[in-house]
């Protein structure tokens, strides 16, 4: 059963690595005020997680079971508004001639002649870190609910 397991797995990241499809995952918004606040709800956001992991930490309960994932979890939220912040800078730095296609169309395509649309290219690839954070919240709500109340106090 765990080969099989393993073999399916091995096929899913073999498509996902090999087969690409186009992706909106990255978030575009009118300008400028749109993303001004876009962006800095990017930094408080960063902010606010960080604060969250000094205080875990802080409060001595860093080695309790559930909280060393939701620190992990935090620290990949972290490290994708991070990500998505240089998207979102990258992309404005783009001139329109840096694609080819019209916007909105599934077949639009980026030319690689500039850092920034590296930079862009790169940044699209966010879901990468945001599916294992989002994994890590999940493991370390589950650990913290399945404490009974006497275990908790």
């Amino acid at each position: 059963m765990d080969r099989s397991v393993n073999q399916i797995w091995a096929g899913v990241i073999a498509i996902i690595i090999f087969d690409p499809r186009p992706t909106l995952a990255l978030q575009t918004h009118g300008p400028p005020e749109g993303l001004y606040v876009h962006q800095l709800a990017h930094v408080v956001f960063a902010a606010a997680l960080l604060f969250l992991i000094w205080q875990v930490k802080y409060e001595g309960m860093a080695g309790l079971p559930g909280f060393r994932q939701l620190r992990w979890a935090c620290a990949l939220f972290v490290l994708w508004n991070v990500v998505a912040f240089l998207g979102h800078w990258s992309e404005e730095l783009l001139l329109p001639q840096a694609f080819q296609g019209q916007p909105g169309d599934l077949s639009r395509r980026l030319i690689m002649s500039r850092f920034a649309a590296w930079i862009y290219y790169v940044t699209k690839l966010d879901h990468l870190i945001l599916v294992p954070a989002f994994f890590l919240l999940w493991r370390g709500l589950k650990a913290l609910l399945s404490k009974t109340p006497e275990e908790a106090s």
